[in-house]
């Protein structure tokens, strides 16, 4: 947990390196976008359902305007709400199946969207009635993965077009 934890900082502090090098002020990232290793009983930006009752790729959104997470249920959610947001989004999360468990009870740890590898057009719900891309930080995962409930993977570029 401590490693991504690292990885994180250090992609904010490389993306803050190159932007100030650009000519560009650093963009001030708050403290409370740091991901929390579980969100418990923080309820969903999109259903209202807390966190601990989602299974599979949850997700969460650090903006500009408040100082909480948004938090939801699946990638897709995510996705679809930051495509019809005009919000300042600082960075994007989802959860980590590298590390945990389906069950919505085990805590985990999360990855930065753009840094993570996803399995999209498998079979396994959500207990929500989707299958939303699946986020992992190790590739070899996202295979094993891939191997047992199908579909293909992709990097975070290629998710706005295999979006439910």
């Amino acid at each position: 947990m401590a490693l991504s934890r690292a990885l994180h900082l250090a992609t904010l502090a490389s993306a803050s390196l190159l932007l100030a090098g650009c000519g560009q002020p650093a963009p001030e990232v708050p403290d409370y976008c740091e991901p929390e290793p579980s969100a418990g009983d923080a309820m969903t930006h999109d259903n209202a359902l807390a966190m601990n009752e989602c299974a599979g790729p949850q997700a969460q959104a650090c903006v500009a305007d408040q100082e909480e997470p948004v938090y939801f249920c699946s990638t897709s959610d995510l996705l679809e709400w930051q495509a019809d947001s005009d919000r300042k989004v600082h960075t994007t999360l989802t959860r980590d199946l590298s590390d945990v468990d389906w069950n919505p009870r085990d805590p985990g740890d999360w990855v930065a969207m753009d840094t993570a590898w996803y399995v999209v057009g498998h079979d396994r719900d959500n207990g929500q009635g989707q299958t939303p891309p699946v986020g992992f930080s190790d590739l070899g995962d996202a295979e094993i993965f891939a191997s047992k409930h199908g579909g293909r993977i992709t990097g975070y570029d290629g998710l706005a077009e295999d979006s439910d």
